[in-house]
């Protein structure tokens, strides 16, 4: 900070004088915060006021005065007062053309500038203080210059004067980091309104060995920082940089420092050093040059730039053959061909030229290509499908191109213009967010097309599901874009037909409970009622579909609308595993298949049958023997059960159970006590005093004896000879 501004925040900061409860006292407030004030006694002694809180103190009675500050400098009008006193308005008052420090420095290199060589400068500065501030190296500052005079010198400005000459220093600078040195020659202004100073003075300094200068501005916070600083250079020496550019403006051998700006004490560095001829270049948004299209303008931006503070000058020269377009200073042009008169495929010559308030020029030239013609490609296109042999050419002048579902187009592109460059190639299509192909000059490119996000799928519900879906429909757009900025671009509708298969969704059900893996209630006997309800199509209302139903490899004919298939019940089938197959055809010809196995237990209880009887052994009537007898049993579940022949039983057996294989088959022994003439039955008994019987192939009789044998043949014989006696006795009588 400046030193000013030091003093007074020291003065700010002076501790409040302790008030005794019984002592006197004025009361001074103010609505709002003061700012910067001042407040001091009679004596000149200061008293601390917080610049940002309203003012609310009271003070030893006395006569007391109020001084508003600005940047630093104590303002005209004062506000005295003995009493209570809100000083609210006096704070409010607007300060037309406020005291403020006014002057100039002035530091000319005259040289020279070099390596390890001795510089010389000129020194002059001029600087104007406001009588309502002293010196700060004297006391009290605050109560003005003419208060100082008085106290310090009785009065006597001469005396003052001299003072002042013995104790100002010239304030500048550093060459290399080392001061240069010089006596001053003061001249002391006092008047009625201001006091201030004059200095005058020769300054040299020595470089040191390396290539760049630094010039060091000190900023102390004193009196003179509130000045503006030029300096000027020989040519051809210039500015090069500085940290603190934001503060310095001008040319580059004569530019200002605008010390007051700066709120911080360090040094200003400058690098100085020889002028240099700018650099020149141009660029175009979005074109390509050298290349210019000719039915849109092109606005050409100038790239001047120089080692120094100050931008060059641009100078744009645009010429045909020996004929000048345009010669203009700017620092950008806009080039319109159709405007121009310029023809297709025409070159042109643009110039521009780069010139630093040194009078250093530099060019840039290049020769620009009219482009009118707009680029042309080389395009083909198919899809192909996971079920198709061979891929299908799409007719790419159609608006509209129709592929199946799941197929996977595939565009190529070769592109050519009358310009050298490759021409750019952009594919866009809203088939998904951000879907691009970039390409230059030749692009290929494949993707899979699938309908919408609208289609059926596990979000909606079986009711939308059953409804009618559109077609997706996707954009598709290829842009050419040559070096000169012509577009040439076309765009199809791509149709995503529907290649989709139906989905058939049976689901079985016995007595209301549904049959699946984990449960399993189909049991012989039992109807088996199927619904269709779950069935959908991607594209086609359920309605719109046809289906067929099988058997184990049988037509089931059940119909073939939704609404004789959506529920039915199957004939009644045996105990076995059975395959249920559901065919789904949509409007477009895609067949859905369902196809499911599922069981028929065997029926519960026992269902026993004797399907073979082997008697053991020859015995007849009387004789002892027995039977093998193998049942086959059809049902499952616990079976208890006994065979029995006339009075002889087994001892009970538990029956095989049925499984969906087969019946259960068993083979028990039977022993007989005594076999009876006649057919063999065997008897069933079962735990619960049930029976059943079964008639057999067998029969017992008994063995046949000599006697037996004559006995029974003797009724024949007897019969014969009889007969034959009878025919002889016929053929006697005829005789």
């Amino acid at each position: 900070m400046r030193r000013a501004l030091f003093i007074v925040v020291f003065l700010l900061l002076a501790p409040i004088p302790t008030i005794g409860a019984e002592t006197e006292t004025i009361h001074l407030w103010s609505e709002g915060p003061p700012g910067a004030v001042l407040l001091w006694d009679e004596s000149g002694n200061l008293t601390s006021i917080n610049p940002d809180q309203p003012i609310d103190i009271h003070l030893p009675n006395g006569n007391w005065s109020l001084v508003r500050l600005i940047d630093g400098i104590p303002q005209d009008y004062p506000l005295p007062f003995n009493q209570n006193t809100n000083a609210s308005n006096f704070l409010e008052q607007v300060i037309e053309n406020p005291r403020s420090v006014s002057g100039q420095a002035h530091l000319d290199l005259l040289g020279p500038i070099d390596q390890a060589t001795s510089l010389n400068a000129t020194w002059s500065s001029t600087i104007s203080i406001p009588n309502t501030l002293g010196h700060p190296d004297l006391s009290d500052s605050h109560l003005g210059i003419a208060h100082q005079i008085t106290s310090d010198f009785s009065g006597n400005t001469s005396l003052f004067s001299e003072w002042l000459s013995n104790h100002s220093e010239i304030g500048c600078c550093a060459y290399d980091k080392v001061d240069m040195v010089g006596t001053p020659i003061v001249t002391p202004q006092v008047d009625n309104d201001s006091w201030g100073w004059d200095i005058e003075a020769n300054l040299s300094g020595i470089a040191d060995s390396r290539s760049t200068r630094l010039l060091w501005i000190p900023i102390v916070g004193d009196l003179s920082d509130h000045t503006d600083l030029r300096i000027t250079l020989p040519t051809p020496h210039e500015i090069r940089y500085s940290p603190q550019s934001e503060h310095i403006s001008g040319m580059p051998d004569d530019f200002v420092v605008h010390r007051g700006a700066i709120d911080v004490t360090g040094n200003i560095t400058i690098a100085l050093g020889t002028n240099m001829a700018p650099t020149a270049s141009w660029y175009a948004d979005d074109r390509q040059l050298p290349w210019l299209p000719y039915a849109q303008s092109t606005t050409i931006e100038s790239s001047c730039s120089d080692t120094s503070i100050v931008t060059p000058q641009s100078r744009f020269i645009l010429q045909s053959e020996n004929t000048t377009l345009f010669d203009e200073n700017a620092s950008n042009v806009t080039i319109d061909p159709m405007f121009l008169n310029l023809d297709y495929s025409a070159w042109v010559n643009l110039t521009l030229e780069c010139n630093d308030p040194q009078g250093l020029m530099t060019n840039h030239s290049q020769e620009l290509y009219i482009d009118g013609i707009q680029p042309t490609r080389n395009l083909q296109m198919e899809f192909m499908h996971l079920v198709d042999e061979e891929p299908v050419v799409v007719d790419v002048g159609q608006q509209t191109i129709s592929i199946p579902s799941g197929a996977v187009l595939s565009g190529s592109t070769q592109a050519g213009d009358d310009s050298a460059p490759p021409v750019d190639i952009r594919w866009t299509s809203n088939k998904s967010n951000g879907w691009i192909q970039l390409g230059i000059g030749n692009h290929a490119w494949n993707d899979m097309f699938v309908q919408g996000p609208h289609i059926n799928g596990q979000h909606l519900t079986i009711e939308d599901r059953h409804q009618a879906k559109p077609l997706t429909m996707y954009s598709l757009e290829l842009e050419l874009v040559d070096a000169a900025g012509n577009h040439a671009t076309q765009s199809w509708d791509v149709l995503v037909t529907d290649r989709t298969n139906p989905n058939p969704r049976p689901a079985l059900s016995v007595d209301g409970n549904y049959y699946g893996q984990l449960n399993l209630p189909i049991e012989g006997g039992s109807p088996i009622d199927v619904s269709l309800e779950e069935s959908w199509d991607d594209i086609d209302a359920i309605q719109q579909l046809t289906w067929s139903v099988e058997l184990n490899d049988e037509p089931l004919d059940v119909g073939q609308s939704w609404s004789e298939v959506e529920s039915f019940t199957l004939p009644s089938l045996p105990a076995g595993r059975h395959i249920l197959v559901v065919n789904a055809t949509d409007s477009s010809g895609n067949k859905g298949t369902h196809s499911m196995l599922f069981v028929v237990e065997p029926p519960m209880d026992g269902f026993l049958q004797i399907s073979e009887v082997v008697k053991i052994g020859t015995g007849g009537p009387g004789e002892p023997g027995a039977l093998d007898i193998t049942l086959e049993n059809t049902g499952q579940g616990v079976t208890i059960f006994r065979l029995c022949y006339l009075e002889d039983c087994t001892s009970e057996f538990i029956a095989v159970q049925a499984t969906v294989d087969g019946p259960g088959n068993m083979t028990h022994r039977l022993s007989v006590t005594e076999w009876a003439v006649g057919d063999v039955n065997i008897r069933i008994e079962f735990d619960d005093n049930t029976s059943e019987e079964f008639q057999t192939d067998l029969s017992i009789s008994s063995e046949m004896t000599p006697l037996m044998w004559i006995l029974l043949m003797l009724p024949p014989l007897i019969g014969f000879i009889a007969l034959w006696r009878l025919k002889k006795q016929s053929g006697q009588e005829d005789a």
